[in-house]
């Protein structure tokens, strides 16, 4: 798309001011708004990023409005200059909810105060990482195979696959497991756009060629990392200004996209594509997947990483499978399994990376690992999971100082959140944020300002924090039930507790995906439920929305900055305190090798940057909540000191008879108004 006519007319009051009046353009499309000083604010200070291409950091307290702040801005600069902007936010529920509700409205207002036409807006448009959809070839060979499309599965698909539009897995018209989507998916690894026949009719380049024209492109965290890893060839980002909604989170997704992961479901999904492609391959597949069973299952029992002499016995013998898979598919005269090469060779590379010589610029770890769909001891189909290799980069700041910020060289850079900033009063900083993203150096004549907006919401008069003191068994628990099992049993019956209080209307967010399966099985309260996984991210948030008393499970990144504005949530509960503690692999280190930390991260030969640390999850919009922590528990006026990441300054109580009173009344109980110490 060209460079878009400057128009100087519209609006007397400086942009982005005007659209924020008492009677502007936003006051008239949007429901209930009402001007806040802490808006406006952040909006100048987005604006000026723009025009001096420079780097804001900009903490927004919930209730700000933040997502008007940026994107006013950058919508009249788009309108009146022509320039182009990419936001990028931490999920694929927050993409859809920008670009259906909050870009629509901020765009037809921008319109208006310039005095246009709204239907003569910008183009705006969603852009998603490849796994969000249905590739032609893929779907083909997993019909072909026969066997894992059953039921109704197949022939849904293959119904869908002829009427979609978009190939996009939101716009499913029945859900569909995130298992088995996964085998028709477009995957980078499985594609050779040159010789597929299915290359014009493409869902996925489709897709991405749309949005990369467009004035404001949407991103998640995941694929802006992943372009950074590619060295910018999955989207162009020359001459756009770049807004990262939700950056608290976005150091520990660099230490996911750009660190290694080596599980059991990887080791099948590679040989699983394997086995559809070449059938010299078939006899090394096999002996590959049993291998990794084999050695998945004695990583609990031996963790020791960094040195191949104490890896477990099967270590060889799967690393021998994985090259002959790798050979066989090189010498099939098919150019498809010529293909996969690479995916093999990376899965290879990556195991291999855990048992060589440790670097000092990771941490590494053996993590518990998800549903592994293997079989059991006793025959049939078991999910119990198999613990995983993982690695992450410890220090992230040369990563997004040398790898991220040069890609938006002409443009600004605008990173925010509710919680962007730590400590809290006259301490509350950035010094945290800066050092962590390398931004405490010269950036090449770029100049870093900061933004503390003003707390908006009132946490004192609007929600109650519950701790949850029990500790031990769970009340039903019998014996001999393992430990992670008690626990969630524990807090399953808790939670359900609590959503028999809230009426439903709940967000159960958990730490991990292991605890969702667990949940799963032993959460039953009397309302509808949904789990994570059972349908697309969007999808689920729209049933929550939609659905009267309705419970989500899942785990907390699938939640982080998710809006459920009016009465469709009033109860989240998260099971372990979302606040970093110093067990996490990025502030202790094991001589032993299981974790390992370093100094500055460098970009290895022949594989990405990788990376790691522990996660801070987003605070609560509203209503109690509940923490259990993995060790004995803080009393509540000690939750959370010394760590500069707090929970909110709401009012705590460990009895269910008030938070029984908080939804009966509609605020804490009178005595409990004093929160705990700050």
């Amino acid at each position: 798309m060209g460079a878009r006519e400057r128009h100087s007319g519209g609006g007397e009051q400086a942009a982005p001011d005007g659209i924020f009046a008492v009677d502007g353009p936003l006051a008239a499309r949007k429901a209930g708004y009402r001007r806040r000083p802490e808006q406006v604010e952040l909006a100048r200070a987005v604006e000026r990023t723009f025009r001096e291409r420079g780097v804001l950091l900009a903490d927004a307290p919930t209730g700000t409005g933040k997502s008007a702040s940026y994107l006013a801005p950058a919508i009249l600069r788009a309108l009146r200059a022509g320039e182009k902007v990419l936001v990028s936010t931490a999920t694929l529920a927050l993409q859809n909810q920008l670009l259906t509700e909050d870009v629509p409205v901020v765009s037809a207002a921008s319109s208006s105060l310039l005095g246009q036409p709204e239907e003569e807006g910008i183009a705006y448009s969603v852009m998603k990482g490849r796994r969000n959809f249905l590739c032609g070839q893929r779907h083909e060979d997993t019909l072909r195979e026969g066997t894992l499309l059953d039921g109704k599965l197949g022939p849904g698909l293959e119904r869908w696959a002829v009427e979609t539009e978009t190939g996009d897995r939101e716009d499913l018209d029945f859900p569909v497991p995130a298992w088995a989507w996964l085998e028709v998916a477009s995957d980078g690894e499985d594609c050779a756009p040159k010789s597929c026949r299915f290359r014009d009719g493409c869902f996925y380049y489709a897709h991405r060629e749309k949005a990369q024209d467009a004035d404001l492109v949407i991103v998640n965290h995941a694929l802006l990392l992943a372009n950074v890893a590619s060295g910018g060839n999955i989207f162009d980002a020359e001459g756009r200004h770049l807004i990262i909604d939700e950056a608290h989170v976005l150091e520990d997704v660099m230490s996911e996209a750009l660190g290694a992961r080596v599980s059991y479901g990887r080791v099948r999904y590679a040989m699983r594509q394997a086995k559809k492609k070449s059938e010299g391959a078939v006899a090394h597949t096999d002996r590959a997947e049993m291998a990794a069973e084999l050695f998945f299952g004695e990583l609990e029992a031996n963790g020791a990483l960094g040195d191949e002499g104490a890896a477990p016995g099967s270590y060889g013998t799967l690393k021998d499978a994985l090259l002959s898979v790798s050979e066989a598919l090189a010498n099939d005269p098919k150019e498809e399994a010529n293909n996969l090469t690479g995916m093999v060779a990376r899965l290879l590379g990556d195991l291999r990376f855990f048992y060589s010589e440790p670097e000092d610029e990771y941490a590494y770890a053996v993590v518990e690992g998800r549903r592994s769909f293997r079989r059991g001891r006793k025959g049939g189909v078991t999910g119990e999971p198999l613990p995983e290799l993982k690695a992450w980069l410890v220090d992230t700041g040369e990563a997004f100082r040398e790898g991220l910020l040069p890609l938006f060289g002409d443009g600004g850079v605008v990173l925010t959140s509710a919680t962007l900033a730590t400590g809290s009063g006259e301490g509350r900083s950035f010094s945290y944020t800066r050092g962590r993203l390398g931004l405490d150096g010269p950036l090449g004549g770029r100049t870093v300002r900061e933004h503390l907006g003003s707390e908006v919401f009132d946490y004192a008069a609007r929600c109650l924090l519950y701790v949850d003191e029990g500790e031990g068994a769970p009340r039903d628990a019998p014996h001999g039930v393992p430990a992670a099992e008690r626990e969630a049993a524990a807090g399953a019956k808790r939670a359900e507790d609590l959503v028999a209080l809230s009426g439903g209307r709940a967000l159960v967010l958990l730490s991990t995906s292991r605890a969702v399966e667990a949940y799963r099985r032993v959460f039953d309260p009397p309302f509808p439920v949904r789990f994570q996984g059972d349908d697309s991210p969007g999808r689920l948030v729209r049933w929550l929305k939609e659905t009267e008393g309705g419970v989500l499970v899942g785990t907390r990144s699938f939640w982080t900055g998710v809006d459920v504005p009016g009465e469709a949530v009033s109860l989240v509960v998260i099971d372990r305190v979302p606040f970093p503690v110093p067990t996490t692999p990025s502030s202790s280190a094991s001589p032993s090798g299981r974790a390992g930390t370093g100094s500055a991260p460098s970009r290895c030969p022949g594989r990405r940057w990788r990376s790691g640390r522990g996660g801070t999850a987003h605070a609560p919009r509203f209503g109690p909540r509940r923490d259990r922590a993995s060790r004995p528990q803080a009393p509540p006026q000690e939750l959370g000191q010394g760590d500069p990441r707090k929970p909110p300054p709401a009012p705590v109580t460990s009895s269910l008879r008030e938070v029984e009173s908080f939804f009966r009344e509609g605020h804490p109980p009178e005595d409990r108004t004093k929160t705990r110490p700050a």
